[in-house]
């Protein structure tokens, strides 16, 4: 499921992830998630044996909150708000694009191929 999780305080959006295992139903029966980050920092390495394993790894902890509306045209609708209070390390899961920033995120990745392709082209025909 895609979540824009925003910030507990302010209300601001921070990001947009995909989440999977994350579906309406276990939206109802489980209101707060944990989310590892996967970056360098969680990589393992050798630590002190007195330090707990999850010293070495970061997490940000969710709150899903339900929220509803009534329209006269579409009767009641719901959907879920994401809340964080660690924005920092939210900001550093890998972000998932709204609908509508999909087809310019597809061109640059394709150029981006298409320049990297050109000069390895470049590079090996000497």
């Amino acid at each position: 499921m895609r979540v824009v999780i925003h910030d507990e305080e302010t209300l601001e959006p921070i990001t947009v992830v995909t989440l999977p295992g994350l579906t309406e139903t276990n939206l109802q029966r489980k209101r707060h998630w944990r989310v590892s980050v996967h970056d360098g920092a969680n990589e393992l390495r050798e630590m002190p044996a007195q330090r707990a394993y999850s010293d070495r790894l970061r997490f940000v902890d969710l709150t899903v909150e339900r929220v509803s509306r009534v329209t006269l045209t579409q009767g009641e609708q719901v959907t879920w708000r994401c809340l964080t209070r660690a924005t920092d390390l939210a900001m550093l899961l890998t972000p998932d694009w709204l609908p509508g920033q999909r087809p310019a995120i597809d061109m640059l990745q394709r150029e981006n191929e298409r320049l990297a392709s050109l000069m390895i082209g470049s590079l090996t025909s000497r």
